[in-house]
C-alpha cells in the first residue's frame, strides 16, 4: 500500500489532474450516457471517499457485479467515462437497469481513483448506502436516478 505522500506525487504527475471538467469530456466514450454533471462528480467524489472510509464501497467491475446481481445491495454504481476498450463496462448499464439500480457516467478513471486516494484508477465502482453518510447519499441517489437514460 502507498503512502499519502506517494498517492499525492501519482496525483501531481497526473495531466489529467489539470484538466478542466469539458477537456475531460472530450476524451468519453460515446455510450458514456447519462453523464454526471461537473457538480454531481464533486458530490459522488465526496460520496466515494466517506463510503470507502465505512468499507461500504466496492471497486472493480467483477466486484459490482456481485454487489448488484448476487448481493442485491442498495446503492449506486459509477462508471468511468474514458474506459478502453468499452467492452469492458457496455453491459454494466444492462444490468443496472435490469436490477433498477441507479448509475451514471464520470468523465475520467482519474475521477475515481483520486477520490479512493489510491494511485490505481478504478473502472467503476458501487457505492452501498450507509448510516453515516445517509443525507450525501440520498441526495447523491435521487439527483443520478433523476438523469435522463440513454433512449434505445
Amino acid at each position: 500500500m502507498g503512502t499519502q505522500e506517494e498517492s499525492n506525487v501519482a496525483i501531481d504527475d497526473n495531466p489529467i489532474f489539470e484538466m478542466s471538467y469539458e477537456d475531460k469530456l472530450t476524451y468519453a466514450a460515446v455510450i458514456a450516457k447519462p453523464m454526471a454533471s461537473e457538480k454531481l462528480t464533486k458530490r459522488l467524489g465526496k460520496l466515494m471517499r466517506k463510503a470507502k472510509s465505512n468499507g461500504l464501497l466496492a471497486c472493480g467491475v467483477k466486484d459490482c457485479v456481485k454487489q448488484i446481481v448476487k448481493k442485491k445491495s442498495e446503492g449506486i454504481l459509477v462508471i468511468a467515462g474514458d474506459v478502453s476498450p468499452i467492452d469492458t463496462i457496455s453491459h454494466l448499464p444492462l444490468i443496472c437497469e435490469a436490477r433498477n439500480v441507479p448509475y451514471c457516467y464520470v468523465p475520467s478513471r482519474f475521477e475515481i481513483g483520486c477520490s479512493n486516494a489510491t494511485t490505481v484508477n478504478s473502472v467503476c465502482v458501487f457505492i452501498r448506502k450507509g448510516e453515516a453518510y445517509e443525507a450525501l447519499f440520498d441526495k447523491c441517489y435521487k439527483c443520478v436516478d433523476d438523469l435522463p437514460l440513454p433512449i434505445r
